[in-house]
């Protein structure tokens, strides 16, 4: 492990929602990792869906004979896994309908698979900071739940092939690309001093007296200006940052998770 890397988490419930459908959770064994879930707001018991989704995933890796697993692989397990959970539980399968996101240190990288929508913030050795943002263009995330059920995943094609979108800060917005695109990124700790992934949230900040959404990169620049990096440092910030946010009358309206790592 590269010295002094700290990694935390957060997750609050947006003004919108009557119950936080976030969740995110982290481990160190076999290599420090965090999993994030944004249940889908329009699935009942998403909020449980999205605590499956991810404690599931987290007992997958700190079991997993073999790490890491590639993208597929460990996509395909780890619905397959919740869904036999799920099923135990009676529990119908529209309760995993939610995004999953994975960060984990391989090799002095920092490397992060996405299942569906939500935001990545970084910056590097030199302060310079950087946002993408996942999004689909009808607003209809790609969830694991569509992989096992083929009939849905014809229902979902027909909304278009390429609804896929990324958002970068720096080389602006992508041609759409077909929702079975892998979402996969990596960042070198050598070049990159803080990774964090963020659910979708992250862009839905309100300004309530402008009624204007703040833009994602200025959210980052307020949710990665850390003072330090001891404890608790991720939840710390964050909610300190949310209470400036609210002073001014900014708000996340949607449910906001957050997994950092910081050198």
């Amino acid at each position: 492990m590269p010295r002094m890397l700290r990694y935390d988490h957060y997750y609050t419930i947006g003004t919108t929602h009557p119950i936080c459908e976030d969740y995110v959770t982290q481990g160190d064994t076999p290599t420090p990792f965090m999993v994030l879930s944004d249940g889908c707001s329009s699935a009942e018991n998403s909020d449980a869906g999205a605590r499956i989704l991810t404690l599931t995933a987290k007992h997958m890796i700190e079991t997993a004979a073999k790490w890491p697993l590639n993208y597929l692989d460990f996509g395909q397990q780890l619905i397959d896994n919740a869904l036999d959970i799920t099923e135990k539980l009676q529990l119908p399968d529209s309760v995993l309908d939610a995004t999953v996101m994975l960060a984990f240190l391989y090799q002095n990288t920092i490397m992060v698979y996405i299942y569906g929508d939500g935001c990545l913030l970084f910056k590097d050795h030199d302060g310079n900071l950087g946002t993408i943002e996942i999004a689909f263009t009808h607003n209809a995330p790609y969830y694991l739940t569509y992989w096992y059920d083929k009939e849905r995943q014809q229902d979902y094609a027909k909304c278009g092939p390429n609804p896929l979108l990324l958002i970068d800060s720096v080389n602006g917005q992508s041609e759409p690309k077909p929702f079975q695109k892998q979402l996969t990124f990596c960042f070198p700790l050598k070049k990159f001093k803080v990774v964090a992934i963020a659910s979708d949230g992250a862009s839905q900040c309100v300004d309530t007296r402008q009624n204007t959404f703040i833009p994602l990169y200025d959210v980052a620049t307020h949710l990665l200006a850390f003072q330090n990096q001891t404890n608790e440092f991720v939840k710390r910030h964050t909610e300190s940052a949310l209470e400036d946010y609210a002073v001014q009358g900014i708000y996340p309206a949607d449910d906001l998770s957050i997994g950092v790592f910081a050198q």
